[in-house]
């Protein structure tokens, strides 16, 4: 990673984890009478996450703050936090990082934080993307 630090990357996963926590269909989905707490997988969590619509954080300062950092970034910086995340997620190894800094780059348009905010387990794929690209 050329142009993205580790102390920027590392914020934008604790803010992703805050926005992820606060979501008003998980945690209604928690607190429903008819569940027990035990009931969910990372995977069903994450399939109701998805169902809650980026609208719903309209008025929450995280989900604000945390678009306002990516949105703020430079094309470069931008280009590497999603190729981290594809990283992480699998779609590419560490010795393919600079074709999918390329593909980040010619994906990347105004909707970049959108994108990876509506991205399930974002804040996963980021730390783990930090984990292959420091293994020597």
């Amino acid at each position: 990673m050329d142009a993205l630090r580790q102390d920027k990357v590392e914020y934008i996963i604790a803010m992703a984890r805050e926005v992820a926590e606060s979501s008003p269909a998980i945690i209604d989905e928690e607190l429903a009478e008819e569940s027990e707490p035990n009931h969910f997988s990372e995977l069903s969590l994450a399939a109701q996450a998805e169902d809650s619509t980026i609208e719903d954080f309209a008025s929450d300062t995280t989900y604000q703050e945390l678009k306002s950092v990516i949105n703020g970034m430079h094309d470069d910086e931008r280009s590497e936090l999603v190729a981290l995340m594809w990283v992480g997620r699998g779609t590419y190894s560490k010795s393919e990082w600079n074709n999918a800094v390329a593909d980040a780059r010619e994906a990347s348009n105004d909707h970049t934080a959108e994108y990876m905010m509506r991205t399930n387990l974002m804040p996963d794929y980021l730390d783990e993307g930090l984990s292959i690209m420091s293994d020597d």
